[in-house]
């Protein structure tokens, strides 16, 4: 792609003319597009400069929904692998409403509302694009060619989360403008009908993408290609596919092989391919973290992206979501066995596994993704103290005991420090913390958060990567094919590949029948944690009851460190939190639709069974 035809200070200014515009187009302002002051752009200008058009474009990515939305918790926090705090229970809201089994029409709140509005929104943009630009004398033919790949897979993408989320969906394809919004009838298209739209619809991206070299966070055939074949994945899904149609599943399977065939590969490094920069071999279609994107809030209020609210104790101590018990457990030893046996942590003979020193010898991919009790040092930096800390989560067992542990010094003015968990009551009421952090399950994320840098920061430059698809995730994806097709050799060879990358280097699996589709799910469980996919998965395989509904939640129900024994832990596990309600019926595979759209559309949208 290439750009040299206007100087780096045009491309500037013209940028910001561009999000002005798109402010515009979202405050859904009748005459806006008549102004032509120069704070303004028409809407004819836009479409015949190519500076313009490409930033159009390019703010449309923002319709695609980041992992950590909605709330900046992710739906990691519904499912068994992770849980919210307690105070975001508090703070109640949409997501907390369905993980409590009483989530209707009426208690969305961010967790739908927003997404369904912002997905209409962009996809009302993209239509405009298409329109504005069709048969185009202004554009450049290639420039338009490569600009209208990206709508289409823009759009596609923007379905493709509809869909997952609500099953059939209005399936819009012209743009409404706000003076027709409340005469023009919308009704729902069958799962099947926007299913098929978004198959074709990438089709004929990746076609207009084909020789493209796209740069990071930008739609190439690749990206086209591979959400292509997870789209074919969920189509063939029990939830989607009652009957065990065959065919789908085969088709999902020729569609992976295309993927394969565009040249991708594992990268080495597990921990590095969150980080920047980004690594093409294996991340399909993902982004970078900038200043820009990171801070965007036209469309799901970006906020400071994973440091602000994954971060250990997050945003004013909250934090948002955290790992169970069930996820730390999934994580095999580094012989290949399971630390334990069932949810009553019976230890697995086979395992070696030592609850009182359960840290050691485990999947490399563990000390990426969780911090623990004792976890070594990771730099967390905090901009606004200019401190070194480390993690923390225990109580002390001797309180009474001054100085009890002489590392834990601020390298700067030589003060005890301790930080970033559940440390002694004690020392928050000598005022050692500056908070008595509540981390329920005593573990924290890891993965994505960049520990080099502040925990929040408007103008920090962090070092992480949303991978939105990448080949790990493809290569499950087709172990999971194959198992489906009888295949299972094949299935196991490809999560031994996931397994066998250079960092992890994990023993081969062996096992067969159910035995396989437990371990598969385990290890897509552990490979794909925080990447957008658990939550759907459960739904897709029509496995929600006792995972979404995991109750009660186990983690680490007491740490304690006695210093008078050289620091020695103590860890008891049960459970921490019991506030989920029994699976409420399978119509929870799919969410309902805000009451707002439901009345909007005047009776024409029919709401999920289950949420009347």
């Amino acid at each position: 792609m290439k750009y040299n035809k206007i100087n780096k200070l045009d491309w500037f200014l013209k940028a910001v003319m561009t999000i002005v515009f798109l402010m515009a187009v979202s405050s859904c302002s009748e005459d806006i597009l008549e102004l032509t002051p120069l704070d303004r752009i028409s809407e004819e200008a836009v479409f015949v400069d190519e500076v313009f058009s490409t930033n159009y474009v390019n703010g449309n990515y923002r319709g695609i929904r980041p992992h950590y939305e909605p709330d900046a918790g992710g739906y990691e926090g519904l499912t068994d692998i992770g849980i919210f705090q307690d105070t975001q229970v508090q703070n109640g809201g949409g997501a907390i409403a369905y993980r409590e089994g009483n989530m209707t029409a009426d208690l969305v709140d961010d967790f739908t509302r927003d997404l369904y509005a912002n997905s209409y929104n962009f996809i009302n943009r993209i239509n405009i694009f298409f329109e504005k630009t069709e048969g185009s004398t202004e554009l450049d033919p290639e420039r338009l060619r490569v600009l209208t790949g990206e709508s289409t897979f823009q759009r596609a993408y923007i379905y493709f989360e509809l869909l997952r989320h609500f099953g059939g969906v209005p399936l819009i394809t012209n743009s409404v403008g706000l003076e027709d919004a409340d005469s023009t009838p919308v009704t729902r298209s069958s799962y099947d009908e926007v299913a098929q739209f978004v198959l074709n619809e990438l089709d004929k991206a990746a076609g207009l993408l084909d020789g493209e070299d796209m740069e990071t966070g930008r739609a190439n055939k690749g990206a086209a290609l591979a959400l292509k074949a997870r789209m074919l994945l969920y189509m063939a899904s029990p939830l989607n596919n009652p009957s065990n149609d065959i065919s789908k599943w085969q088709a999902a399977k020729a569609a992976h092989e295309a993927v394969f065939a565009e040249g991708y590969s594992l990268h080495a490094d597990f921990e590095q391919i969150f980080r920047e920069p980004i690594k093409t071999e294996e991340v399909i279609f993902g982004r970078e973290y900038t200043g820009p994107n990171g801070t965007e809030s036209l469309a799901f209020g970006l906020a400071w992206g994973y440091n602000y609210d994954f971060w250990p104790s997050g945003f004013d101590a909250q934090q948002k979501v955290m790992p169970t018990q069930r996820l730390v457990n999934m994580f095999q030893m580094t012989n290949g066995e399971y630390p334990y046996l069932d949810e009553n942590f019976t230890v697995n003979p086979a395992s070696g596994h030592d609850p009182q020193n359960p840290f050691v010898d485990r999947d490399p991919r563990f000390y990426v993704t969780v911090l623990y009790p004792g976890a070594e040092p990771v730099n967390l930096s905090d901009g606004a103290k200019s401190t070194i800390r480390t993690y923390e989560y225990w109580e002390d067992a001797n309180p009474d005991i001054p100085n009890e542990n002489p590392t834990a010094v601020d390298p700067i003015n030589g003060q005890q420090l301790f930080d970033f968990g559940r440390d002694s009551e004690t020392y928050f009421d000598m005022g050692l913390t500056p908070f008595h952090w509540n981390v329920q399950v005593g573990y924290t994320f890891r993965k994505l958060l960049d520990f080099e840098g502040p925990r929040a920061s408007t103008d920090y430059d962090y070092n992480s990567v949303t991978p939105w698809i990448r080949l790990g995730e493809l290569y499950l994806n087709y172990a999971e094919i194959q198992i489906a097709l009888g295949n299972e050799s094949e299935a196991i060879n490809y999560i031994n590949m996931i397994r066998s990358r250079a960092s992890v280097n994990m023993p081969s699996i062996t096992a067969t029948g159910a035995e396989l589709v437990e371990v598969y799910r385990k290890e897509r469980a552990v490979e794909l944690a925080l990447e957008d996919h658990r939550f759907f998965d459960l739904n897709r395989w029509k496995a929600g009851e006792g995972n979404i509904d995991i109750n009660p939640v186990n983690g680490l129900s007491s740490v304690t460190r006695d210093w008078s024994d050289g620091g020695k832990f103590n860890f008891e596990y049960g459970p921490v939190n019991t506030q989920r309600a029994s699976w409420p019926g399978d119509f929870y595979y799919l969410l309902p639709i805000p009451r707002d759209e439901i009345n909007r559309s005047k009776g024409g949208i029919e709401q999920n069974p289950g949420y009347d």
